[in-house]
């Protein structure tokens, strides 16, 4: 089996970018150890009841600061990590109002 190595985007220095993906592979790391000690014994609520009152999908609140971070570090897991017995059960328990159904729908 090769490994295949990815090279620094121009501009990016070799250290710098084995910095980065030494940060990002710790970073998935974080995320795996989340689900599996939280997320997939007590799943997280949908955003559109997490945060009712930015229910719209496309709200600035969805795409920085504590709406990007819940998506992102909680939600996003849940769907990434669950098994699909679990996640068709999550999605019978909290259907997707019309504004989020595409959300669903990413695999």
């Amino acid at each position: 089996m090769t490994s295949e190595k990815i090279e620094p985007p121009d501009g990016v220095s070799v250290e710098d970018w084995n910095a980065y993906l030494k940060h990002k592979k710790e970073w998935e790391e974080m995320l795996i150890q989340r689900f599996e000690n939280e997320l997939q014994f007590s799943p997280p609520l949908p955003p559109w009841l997490k945060y009712s009152e930015y229910a719209d999908s496309d709200s600035l609140f969805w795409r920085m600061g504590d709406g990007e971070s819940y998506l992102s570090d909680y939600f996003d897991v849940y769907l990434k990590y669950a098994s699909e017995f679990d996640l068709h059960e999550y999605k019978q328990k909290y259907p997707a109002p019309k504004d989020w159904e595409a959300y669903y729908q990413t695999d």
